[in-house]
């Protein structure tokens, strides 16, 4: 066991002396000396690490939002699964609450009611095995999408993943996981075959079709609220098109953003499995003009993606790129390849969600133009808003008994607000302008109550909306056996 700047155990009365002050808020935060409680009882691999240690920021994961973020007396990485175990059953004796850190992209404002917790790290659970035999991956809650692109691709293999390459695996799966191969393989969670978790009572249980189903339903949409996953093994498809994509990116004047929600609308009824489309909006400081692009994946020949592509190109855009490459290179390659700076950390950011089924253009037209108006009036705003449109029909083809809690396998379209700007001291402005918007979509969305990936999800929807309002008396039932102390759960809670 490990603590403090990684010094071994045997080293703890050598500890700096902002060691000790860190002990002492521990033990005042707390009422418990929180090395005393926990370290014996942890492996040589494990490790504690208090927020005020010089190198706490690096040897910890830090959070990607600054947003009402939870506070945390310690950081506790374990290494192997009882010390997820002890932990949380220790914590448990003791009334300490507990917070499980897999990628740490949440930005929900429900984290914030996670006060002077023991923030569980589990960066160390980072290893995978494919199994290319029996199309099997198995991995821990370390990996993000960027460590399964090549390993995957290099096997003739793939899987559905999100846009974002630094996002965590299992935290996007328990949301349910959309992303550009979602048409031909169904959502994340379609992937996934079973769940080692570690419960509320530290109990390591195994949750799948045939283990625990009633759990394994919930974790596939609503996992959170269930405990902490330390592995999760998915099934993994044979790549299409020799993994080969069509990856095409288009910059347009603002001027077109109606035509491009035509464009949108014209695919209200018909969209093809293979194509992945994202339209982006933001604003170019520097030049003083608002922005407007498109980025599209399709899986297949330059000759099949075409007539989707000309579509776009009738449009005229101002910069445009049309490539073949590999899936594996897709999220880098996106959008003229910035999709690094969503992975930044330490941003105070946020972001509202919608779901729809179909493309009202006067609406979009006038968010967009709302939009762009809002940023231009606001050097402090630095967000985006994104239209992200994937076939549904691979998700809606999974028979119900095997689909989880997630409700919402008719979204077509998804739309997000991401918030980047420089504190609290501006959330009411962004509220004002993202509420308003919010609910103008959603009166056009074509569903007859409010849809949203809870991935995408601000945080004051509610279970209804999260988990569908069906669901929730079971969700309810599950919770109450599995963590009827609300251990788990804090960004998008199941009310008991």
């Amino acid at each position: 066991m490990l603590f403090s700047r990684a010094l071994p155990v045997t080293c703890l009365a050598l500890a700096a002396p902002v060691t000790a002050w860190a002990q002492s808020f521990a033990r005042s935060a707390t009422g418990t000396n929180i090395t005393a409680l926990f370290a014996p009882g942890l492996s040589p691999g494990a490790s504690i690490h208090f927020p005020s240690d010089p190198d706490y920021a690096n040897e910890t994961i830090q959070r990607w939002s600054t947003y009402d973020p939870p506070t945390f007396v310690v950081t506790i990485k374990p290494a192997v699964y009882t010390d997820v175990q002890f932990i949380v059953k220790q914590a448990d004796r003791h009334n300490i609450p507990i917070y499980a850190t897999g990628g740490a992209h949440g930005a929900e404002p429900g984290f914030g009611n996670v006060k002077h917790a023991i923030n569980i790290d589990l960066s160390n659970f980072n290893t995978t095995d494919l199994n290319t035999a029996t199309n099997r991956l198995t991995l821990g809650p370390g990996i993000v999408f960027a460590d399964l692109y090549d390993l995957l691709y290099n096997a003739g293999k793939e899987i559905p993943t999100g846009n974002a390459l630094c996002v965590n695996m299992i935290g996007a799966t328990i949301g349910a996981g959309v992303g550009p191969l979602q048409g031909l393989h169904g959502l994340i969670i379609d992937a996934l075959r079973s769940v080692l978790i570690v419960t509320a009572a530290g109990d390591l249980v195994t949750a799948s079709d045939t283990q625990h189903p009633g759990l394994f339903w919930a974790v596939r949409g609503a996992g959170a609220n269930f405990g902490i996953i330390v592995s999760a093994t998915y099934e993994v498809y044979d790549a299409k098109n020799n993994g080969q994509v069509i990856e095409a990116d288009f910059q347009f004047l603002p001027s077109a953003n109606r035509s491009l929600w035509e464009v949108l609308k014209s695919w209200d009824s018909s969209y093809p499995a293979e194509m992945g489309l994202t339209i982006g909006a933001g604003f170019n400081r520097s030049g003083g003009v608002p922005t407007l692009g498109a980025s599209v994946s399709f899986v297949g020949t330059q000759a099949q993606a075409q007539p989707y592509l000309d579509k776009f190109l009738a449009l005229n855009p101002i910069l445009s790129r049309v490539q073949s490459i590999g899936w594996n290179q897709l999220a880098i390659q996106s959008g003229f390849g910035s999709a690094l700076r969503v992975c930044t950390r330490g941003q105070y950011a946020n972001h509202y969600g919608v779901g729809a089924n179909q493309t009202n253009v006067n609406v979009f037209t006038d968010v967009y133009n709302r939009f762009a108006a809002f940023s231009a009036a606001r050097p402090w705003y630095a967000g985006t808003m994104a239209v992200q449109r994937y076939s549904s029909a691979a998700a809606l083809a999974v028979p119900i008994s095997k689909r989880g809690v997630y409700p919402w396998r008719d979204i077509g379209t998804l739309i997000e607000f991401n918030n980047f700007y420089d504190g609290p001291v501006h959330d009411a402005e962004v509220d004002a302008f993202c509420k308003p918007a919010r609910s103008d979509l959603l009166a056009v969305s074509g569903f007859p109550t409010p849809h949203v990936y809870i991935n995408y999800a601000f945080g004051d929807e509610g279970p209804e909306v999260w988990y569908g309002k069906a669901n929730l008396p079971r969700l309810v039932a599950l919770k109450k056996r599995w963590d009827p102390k609300n251990k788990f759960g804090a960004g998008n809670p199941i009310y008991l």
